[in-house]
Order: C-alpha cells, then sequence, then structure tokens
C-alpha cells in the first residue's frame, strides 16, 4: 500500500474520520509532517509496511496543529492486500474498481483502526461498532482534543487534484452526513469534554466517509478521567441501539454517570434517509440530556414524536429495583393496550415503551429498604423528607409506585388519509404523567399525595372488512370506511398523612373516562354516525383501618413477614390498578 502527504488543508474546520487501512506505511508517518508546497509533485517512498499493533499505541495527534495539518493518501485498491507502489504508476491503470482513501491525518491511533475497520461497513450500526467507546477512553486517557477524517474518493488522474477534491469530500460529510452522534459532558469543576462523529455511508459523487472529534476544555482529574472511561460502554450501546434497524434505547450505561463528578451529560444521534420521492429526510432524531435533577428525552422520526422527562428531586420516595420493575411492567401494558385502542403506530409505540423503560431504569433506589411500618420516630427537628431515606415506611411506599415522578408523551404525526373527506385526520396522542407532593416537617408527620394520569385522544380510518387501515383514493369505490375517534382518561390519587407517627390518612381515588365516536362510510355515503355517551367510573377505598390494623399487628409481633408482603403487594396493585376493564 504507498502512502504520500500533501499540503496543508487551506481551510479550517471540525472532525472528520473515515476507514482506515488495517496498516500503514512507515514512510507515511514521517513524510506526513513535511510541508510539500501544492505545485511540487509529491515525493513517494518505498519502503516495508509495519503493521498497527494496538498494544503500542502513540501518543494522538493534537487537534489543533495549524500549518503542519496534512492530507494523508493511501491507494486502496479492491482487495486489501498492501501494494508497494507509487501513486504515479497507478494512475495509468487506473479502474473503476480502485479507489483512493484520504485521511486528515497520518493514522497512528486505535481511533483510527476502528474507523479503517468499520468504513467498508454497509449499515450505520456497523459504521458506528466500537467508535464511540474507542473515543471515549482516548479522551479519559490523554484528557486532549483530537480529530481525524477520512474519505473514501475515486482515484483521480493526477496529484494535483486530490486536494480539492478530498477537501469537498470531507465538508460534504460534515454538512451532509447520513448519520452523526454526539455526546458531551460536563465535570463539578467546570471542564467540559465533547465527542462528535458524523458518517456518510453512502458512496456519493464527493465519496464517503467518517468523521470524528475530541473536544476537551479544561483540565481533566484523574477521577474524572476513570469516571469518563466507565461510560465508554454505554456510549457504545446507546448509539448500538438508535443506528438498529428497528432501534430502541439503551441508556442504562449512560445514565448511571455519576452525579458527584459530572454536572451534565448530553447525548444526539440524527439518522438520515430519503422518502418516496428521494428528498433527504430526519429517519430518526434522539436527544437525552441529564443532570443530578432531572432526565428528558425527545426522539423525532417520520412517524411522530416521543417526549419524557423524569424529576429526579424526591429520591425518598423511590422504592426497589422490584417495585419498579413491576410499576414498569404495568405501565408498558397500559401503553401496548391504548395503542390498539388508537391504533398507532407500532415503531413509534416502541420506542415510546424503550423511552419509558430507559429513564425508569437508570436511577438507584432509596438508599435504605426504610423503616418498618412498626418503628417510632422521635419527634426532632425538621429535615428534607424528599431525601431522608428513612423518612417513609415501607407500609407508607407500597402505597407508592416506587417510580420518581415524570411526564411522558408520544404524538403521531397528523395524516389525512382520505383524499375525498381531507377533514378526517388520522392522530394519536397518549399522554402519562405522575406528580407527587410531600408535605409535613419531620419523620413523624409526614405525607404526601401522588397522581398518576392518563389521557388518549385518537382518530382513524378502518375497513368494514378487517381492522386493516382502508386503501382510500378519490374513487367512489373506495370510500367502505368506518372513521373513530376515541377519547379516554384516567387518574389514581393517593394521600396519605401521619399525625405524631400514628396514621390519620390513606385515601385511593380513581376515576376513568372512555368515550367513542364513531362515523361509517358506504359507496362514499354516510351511513351511520353515532357518538357513544361517555362511560365514567369512580371508586374510593379508604385504607385507614388496613393501615392501622397492619400497624397494630406489627407492633403486638402478630404479622409474619410473609403475611405482611402479602398485603403491602395488594396495596401496591391498587394503586397501579385501572378501573377500565380492556
Amino acid at each position: 500500500m504507498s502512502a504520500i502527504s500533501l499540503s496543508p488543508l487551506s481551510t479550517s474546520w471540525s472532525p472528520s474520520g473515515n476507514s482506515a487501512p488495517a496498516s500503514v506505511t512507515a514512510s507515511a508517518q514521517a513524510s506526513s509532517r513535511m510541508q510539500i508546497a501544492s505545485d511540487v509533485s509529491p515525493d513517494v517512498t518505498r519502503n516495508s509496511v509495519t503493521n498497527f499493533t494496538p498494544s503500542a499505541i502513540p501518543e494522538a495527534v493534537p487537534s489543533t496543529m495549524g500549518d503542519t495539518r496534512f492530507l494523508h493518501v493511501t491507494q486502496w485498491p479492491l482487495a486489501m492486500e498492501s501494494i508497494d507502489v507509487t501513486y504515479e504508476a497507478i494512475a495509468p491503470s487506473q479502474t473503476s474498481s480502485r479507489q483512493m482513501q484520504v485521511w486528515e491525518q497520518t493514522p497512528t491511533t486505535a481511533v483510527d483502526q476502528i474507523i479503517g475497520r468499520n468504513a467498508s461497513a454497509t449499515t450505520e450500526k456497523a459504521r458506528f461498532a466500537g467508535l464511540g467507546s474507542a473515543l471515549i477512553e482516548q479522551a479519559a486517557r490523554t484528557g486532549s482534543s483530537y480529530r481525524q477524517t477520512v474519505v473514501n474518493l475515486g482515484a483521480v488522474s493526477s496529484p494535483d487534484k486530490i486536494q480539492g477534491k478530498a477537501t469537498g469530500a470531507m465538508w460534504g460529510i460534515q454538512s451532509s452526513p447520513s448519520a452523526s452522534a454526539t455526546f458531551a459532558i460536563t465535570t463539578q469543576s467546570g471542564a467540559t469534554v465533547r465527542i462528535s462523529i458524523a458518517d456518510q455511508r453512502e458512496q456519493r459523487a464527493t465519496g464517503s466517509g467518517i468523521a470524528v472529534q475530541i473536544e476537551v476544555d479544561g483540565n481533566l482529574t484523574q477521577q474524572e478521567k476513570d469516571a469518563l472511561q466507565s461510560l465508554a460502554e454505554g456510549f457504545d450501546l446507546a448509539i448500538e441501539g438508535l443506528t438498529a434497524e428497528s432501534p430502541v434505547l439503551r441508556l442504562d450505561g449512560l445514565l448511571k454517570f455519576d452525579s458527584k463528578l459530572f454536572t451534565k451529560l448530553e447525548f444526539k444521534v440524527d439518522i438520515y434517509g430519503v422518502d418516496q420521492y428521494g428528498v433527504r429526510i430526519l429517519k430518526l432524531g434522539a436527544n437525552i440530556s441529564a443532570d443530578a435533577k432531572t432526565r428528558e428525552i425527545e426522539l423525532k422520526s417520520p412517524e411522530g414524536t416521543v417526549r419524557m422527562k423524569t424529576d429526579l428531586r424526591q429520591p425518598a420516595l423511590w422504592g426497589t429495583a422490584d417495585q419498579k420493575a413491576y410499576a414498569v411492567r404495568q405501565y408498558l401494558s397500559r401503553i401496548d393496550k391504548a395503542a390498539e385502542r388508537g391504533h398507532a403506530d407500532s415503531g413509534l409505540v416502541d420506542l415510546f415503551k424503550s423511552s419509558f423503560a430507559a429513564l425508569n431504569g437508570g436511577y438507584e433506589s432509596a438508599n435504605s429498604p426504610g423503616r418498618s411500618g412498626s418503628a417510632s420516630i422521635s419527634i426532632g427537628d425538621p429535615v428534607d423528607l424528599t431525601r431522608d431515606a428513612n423518612a417513609f415506611s415501607e407500609g407508607d411506599k407500597s402505597l407508592l409506585t416506587g417510580l420518581a415522578d415524570f411526564d411522558a408523551s408520544i404524538t403521531a404525526t397528523r395524516r389525512a388519509s382520505n383524499p375525498r373527506r381531507t377533514k378526517e385526520v388520522d392522530t394519536f396522542e397518549y399522554t402519562l404523567k405522575q406528580s407527587t407532593q410531600i408535605s409535613g416537617s419531620s419523620p413523624s408527620n409526614r405525607g404526601f399525595t401522588q397522581t398518576q394520569s392518563a389521557k388518549l385522544s385518537a382518530a382513524y380510518h378502518q375497513s368494514l372488512h378487517s381492522r386493516a387501515a382502508p386503501k382510500l383514493t378519490s374513487d367512489s369505490a373506495t370510500q367502505n370506511y368506518s372513521y373513530e375517534k376515541v377519547e379516554d382518561s384516567s387518574s389514581t390519587q393517593v394521600e396519605l398523612g401521619y399525625e405524631k407517627d400514628e396514621p390519620v390518612r390513606a385515601l385511593i381515588t380513581q376515576a376513568a373516562s372512555q368515550s367513542l365516536h364513531v362515523l361509517k362510510v358506504e359507496n362514499n355515503k354516510i351511513t351511520e354516525n353515532t357518538a357513544e355517551p361517555a362511560h365514567v367510573q369512580s371508586k374510593q377505598t379508604d385504607l385507614l383501618p388496613l393501615l392501622k390494623q397492619l400497624k397494630r399487628q406489627q407492633d403486638a409481633n402478630q404479622l409474619t413477614d410473609d403475611e405482611k408482603q402479602k398485603q403491602l403487594q395488594e396495596w401496591g396493585g391498587m394503586v397501579l390498578g385501572s378501573l377500565v376493564t380492556d
């Protein structure tokens, strides 16, 4: 494999990095640091190939190289064997199968090796594989900035054309990638680390390639470097999930960052494609941010938008891992039922479900299982009940979902699918919320009110002969369908209060409402237009007698642990239960 270095890039610009060869010539590494004027023929040296060995990783080349930056060019035949030839010798025998590989900097690092491995891949998932973790590990190891760009080009007829063609290709990767990913984190000391990856998978006229950049602003302590490195695998898994054929959120590894060392984490992925008319569109956009108080997700696709936010300011009310897992399962089941009733897009619903599970799986439970219901708490100075893990008993927490407060929504793109009746718009919007207010100034005089609510608003066209969506055109013969509108809502509120460590209030209030409007059309004529009366239900359950009884039995040692757990699980089922029979 031959390599030459050219004159410096005339423009200053952001990272880029693409496929690197499995080996580079030793002479190329040296010649890439020699300035050669663009009007001088490149000096090519013939030398043996030096294999890259990950065990001897050289230091990264700094990103701020100024006038010493060079394009590094290697010939990449269809077969990946190394060939000791000059560029001039190759040019006359150039074929369509031959490509030229241009690097912004000499490929010498482990990151470059991974870029080289990935650049020939045909899927975004494979082109990003392992790259995020390698970049984080390099940033954690060196604490310094770095950048690299690699583009694959059709070989040109003369070296003096390489500069312009390569520069255009590099700019194309940055300005119009097929996919990109960004990771940014801020330390408590104020330093920031930003990692970006841009990929152009399609072999365009300007070429294909991968671009990467590490930007470090400030100095990282060794503790911060170690904590940053612990996020490497999580970064890879998050990218892997979103670049899969069926995207899914895998955020556990990222969201478990150490909030004592880092103040904020941001993660962004954009994946592009083309629509039926060949127009470039955003196929999936993901924005995730997290700090010690909140976590937010926004996902956008042509099918719709998913948003979710969790409030982490009241850890005293979080349940055990088992309790949270049970609550998440119950909520995912509700989402499935709402999606079925409102005829939602399955791909968008899957993103909503994975978002809900991801944001409710990445925070720790309370530091302690809490007090037993029988323990008496002496009245002391006011404490912060929102953060005191021992403020609420196991019995108290059984009347909570165990989840942090959240606000989640899924909104489908509105579509007028019937050209004969454009006011009949297909819609789907579903929201889930939980909010909790803590009252009292001490554990002995504690209380809370937790409210869960859900709302579904949907409209859809349905075939008269199956559950499939009808194929509607301007032809009257296709106008045989029902257009249905759904409006549902439900809520559950739990109120609990203590005075001098004695329960004085334990109430569960539930309400639900369902309505359906059906417009039936046959041969383009309305044959039915009915609105069912809203089906409203409500229920109130006073648990105060049972809570007092449980406390008395525990104080008198008249209750086994199994009996107690059975009672608490029963209450938990009521809190997460639904009045609506699906």
